[in-house]
């Protein structure tokens, strides 16, 4: 699976997703119940693009923002589409709000519209109040993730083995390395991942994806 270089592409493998890329960044559009969709992490530089948004009949409902960090893209697409929600966790409230100078609704407006297969998830140990997206059909799994783990690099046409960290992540995104790596741990246990979709590189395919991160937390935290 690569990653189009403007605009969003379809999620080979999940019906209900797209990818949207500029540069090493990238903002996953999912549809909600109803039919509408909603944008995890929006790209500062889309906005800016001639495709923006989801092409054809997609209707854009909700923004969500997944972490503090992740803000740039906030008041583009705001502007972009004033009459958007803009949703993020309690924690990461009070930075997004002074950054951005926009109001944030909490998650249970979002929660209220995901589709039976996609699941929120809120790691424990971080604190940046990052939240990711669970996506399961059929015996796909994805996780959408903000800053805790990004693809590494690979030559386009080609599928993505090998998930990575951000060099940063540990010092500003961890806040107890042992609760993370155990969260982890168990999420994996429960249902084990096989496909990530980072903001940051490329996604990542992998049908013991789970092992592999697990392996990673360990050698980086």
């Amino acid at each position: 699976m690569t990653v189009a270089k403007l605009g969003f592409r379809d999620v080979e493998g999940f019906d209900q997703m797209l990818i949207g890329n500029c540069g090493k960044l990238n903002s996953i559009a999912f549809t909600l119940q109803g039919g509408s969709m909603c944008l995890y992490s929006p790209v500062a530089g889309m906005a800016k693009t001639d495709a923006p948004l989801p092409a054809g009949q997609h209707i854009v409902s909700l923004i969500f923002a997944p972490n503090h960090y992740h803000n740039k893209g906030l008041k583009p697409y705001a502007t972009l589409l004033p009459q958007v929600a803009l949703v993020c966790s309690d924690i990461a409230k009070p930075r997004l709000q002074k950054q951005t100078g926009l109001n944030f609704a909490p998650l249970d407006m979002l929660q209220a519209v995901l589709p039976k297969n996609m699941k929120l998830l809120t790691p424990a140990g971080l604190k940046t109040g990052e939240v990711w997206l669970q996506v399961q059909q059929g015996s796909k799994v994805a996780w959408v993730v903000t800053d805790a783990f990004c693809g590494k690099s690979a030559p386009e046409g080609e599928v993505n083995t090998t998930p990575s960290m951000l060099g940063t992540f540990p010092k500003f995104g961890v806040k107890d390395a042992r609760v993370f790596r155990d969260w982890v741990a168990n999420q994996i246990a429960e249902l084990p991942p096989t496909h990530l979709l980072p903001c940051h590189g490329p996604p990542v395919e992998h049908p013991d994806l789970g092992t592999k991160l697990i392996r990673l937390l360990a050698d980086t935290l």
